[in-house]
């Protein structure tokens, strides 16, 4: 159930809680490094620590706190995440609070660092977030803590004071990113993580170790906000490797997860990286930028066992990538990514739309040359105005974001920060939805088989376009996985649903319409979009497609208005449909917080299964 760490008399006793990810235990999900990295520190200074990792484990989330409160006579508990997974951190430290008001609360991670009075606000049951890097400020707060000493002497915390919130002294960067202990992997029980595929653009791949090479990035592009800190740090390969090999001794690793910021800043270290790798023979996935890349190093990435190359390439209009202070060029992308196509490594990336200087002609300038390459299969989405990121103190400062405490707690809805009119906006939105789908490409001999309806998982096959090998995915779920690559050459497909697992989501829709009158379907992308498009069942009225982002809600779904969340309790909704699985837990968490009127939520995988049924209240 959870790892603790022996007792020493006379010390508090501490929860370290990864919140709940996932809808269902054994899902994929993205193993977060924070809080592992944090409970070996804690650890090594000799603190009382017990650990949980929520994915793991089935039951309410109340009670297992309140039963590992009880049975470890816990004191604080300690949990984190990313502004977008408010409501799942906001459930970990309100079950604490609810079981009993002295314990002490502590978060950390992107949701205080990048706004931190703001996340402590809506956060509302939190004594302590901690700002920026973790590992040495929890300690010293945990000590200070226990000798009862002022925390203002404790750099980068905020708290709880009689006026509000108050700041400590700012905490420097941690220089030497070697020093920190290797991730608590054990406390977090990795192996159970292994054996789902994580929930990351790109990877289907089970077995897949989480590690960094370096922290922070030394770019500062409007639309990110870095939460490891503001100075770019890389680990000696030694260290690296070092904690590689104990890895691959101690557990059974099949791929590796590189989750730097930026994997490839130093030619000569990716080389040396490359060759490295190649005792292991590992697969492995990292973030690149295309201003570096050159048919050498395409040579030893392939060599070395690189299986995914992740792009971040926002825009194919000079004049954004300027605005967006890119540091790269059109020039570089098209270069960049005809070398990796032809050198057949698989290649993901994404046009993010809607910067602030985005117009109706750059916007269309980005889509036109989507069109002409659309052998890459790149992503498409709008742009997100994450807290802390100078598009997020943009749209604050223009009174687009009015209320900052409730954007959190909306779940960091996308909002229009450009030059586009609204019709220009909801017509480029639709596009967007649009695109992937009507140019996508398409596999031959096509084949699902092995359907597990309860998990909503399947075997695909189906013979490639361009090089003619057979594939066969295993365990693919639909609705999560971005696209199949081909496991010869790294041609990318969407994942188009087959047509009787459409015929079941329609058949079980009209179910759910049958049983509580009126449902929502909350979460719109290009997969809903399609579902929309062809089916007719999902066009009867009382059917709402439901989005937080205002910008989506200005679009025209095929003869449907997308609706403001706000509709569930106006229209008395009382079942809703989440459409997006990997925000699962985020959504769940805000219809339970603010909509009493909903009995039944259902994940739309769910909907596959031609034995489903509606039933009554899940809560």
């Amino acid at each position: 159930m959870s790892e603790r760490s022996e007792k020493t008399p006379g010390k508090r006793n501490y929860l370290l809680v990864i919140p709940r990810l996932v809808l269902n235990i054994g899902d994929g999900y993205s193993f977060p490094l924070g809080l592992p990295y944090i409970s070996s520190s804690m650890k090594q200074a000799g603190f009382n620590v017990t650990t949980l990792n929520l994915n793991h484990l089935d039951g309410d989330v109340f009670t297992i706190l309140n039963d590992v409160i009880e049975r470890d006579d816990i004191d604080v508990v300690v949990t984190g995440g990313l502004s977008f997974q408010y409501n799942t951190v906001k459930r970990v430290i309100e079950a604490a609070k609810k079981n009993d008001p002295r314990i002490i609360t502590i978060v950390g991670g992107g949701i205080i660092t990048s706004d931190p009075e703001a996340a402590m606000t809506a956060l509302h049951f939190a004594d302590f977030g901690v700002i920026g890097e973790g590992e040495i400020t929890i300690c010293e707060l945990c000590d200070a803590i226990e000798s009862d000493c002022p925390i203002s002497q404790v750099d980068g915390i905020i708290h709880k004071s009689e006026h509000g919130f108050s700041i400590t002294g700012p905490r420097k960067d941690i220089e030497d990113i070697d020093s920190i202990p290797w991730p608590d992997y054990e406390g977090f029980e990795l192996e159970k993580f292994f054996q789902a595929s994580p929930s990351i653009s790109g990877l289907n791949r089970k077995n897949t170790v989480f590690m960094i090479s370096s922290r922070s990035c030394p770019f500062n592009c409007t639309f990110c906000f870095h939460t490891s800190g503001k100075k770019y740090r890389q680990r000696s390969l030694d260290s690296f490797f070092k904690e590689l090999e104990y890895m691959v001794s101690r557990y059974d690793i099949e791929y590796v997860c590189l989750a730097d910021e930026l994997f490839a800043r130093n030619v000569e270290r990716v080389k040396e990286f490359c060759t490295r790798m190649r005792k292991f023979n590992l697969r492995w996935w990292a973030q690149f930028r295309v201003d570096n890349i050159t048919p050498e190093l395409l040579a030893i990435l392939k060599e070395g066992g690189c299986d995914v190359m992740s792009f971040g390439l926002e825009s194919a209009d000079n004049r954004i990538l300027k605005s967006m202070r890119k540091g790269t060029t059109v020039e570089q992308i098209e270069h960049s990514l005809k070398l990796v196509y032809d050198a057949g490594i698989s290649m993901e990336g994404a046009f993010i739309f809607g910067d602030i200087e985005e117009t109706w002609e750059t916007a269309n300038a980005t889509l036109d040359w989507w069109r002409s390459h659309s052998e890459y299969k790149i992503n498409l989405n709008l742009i997100t105005v994450y807290p802390g990121s100078y598009l997020y103190k943009f749209a604050c400062e223009k009174g687009i974001i009015k209320d900052r405490v409730q954007f959190l707690k909306d779940g960091c809805p996308q909002v229009r920060v450009s030059k586009l009119t609204d019709e220009q906006y909801s017509t480029l939105v639709l596009s967007i939805m649009e695109a992937p789908m009507t140019l996508a490409k398409v596999l031959s001999t096509i084949e699902v088989r092995n359907i597990d309806y309860k998990s909503a998982r399947m075997d695909v096959s189906g013979r490639c376009t361009a090089c003619r090998h057979t594939n066969v995915w295993e365990n693919i779920k639909f609705f999560t996985t971005n696209f199949l690559g081909c496991q010869n050459c790294g041609q990318r497909y969407n994942t188009i649903l087959p047509p009787q697992l459409r015929a079941n989501i329609d058949t079980n829709v009209a179910k759910l319409l049958a049983c509580y009158g009126k449902i929502g379907i909350w979460g719109i992308n290009y997969h809903i979009a399609d579902l929309f498009k062809q089916s007719t069942t999902l066009h009867d009225a009382n059917v709402y497609p439901l989005d937080i982002s205002e910008a989506k809600r200005k679009m025209d779904l095929y003869g449907k208005t997308i609706f403001s969340p706000e509709s569930i309790k106006t229209e008395n909704i009382e079942a809703v449909v989440i459409a997006i699985p990997v925000y699962f837990s985020q959504i769940d968490g805000q219809i339970r917080s603010n909509f009493e009127n909903v009995r039944k939520i259902v994940d739309i995988c769910s909907l596959i299964d031609p034995d489903f049924t509606a039933g009554l209240n899940t809560f």
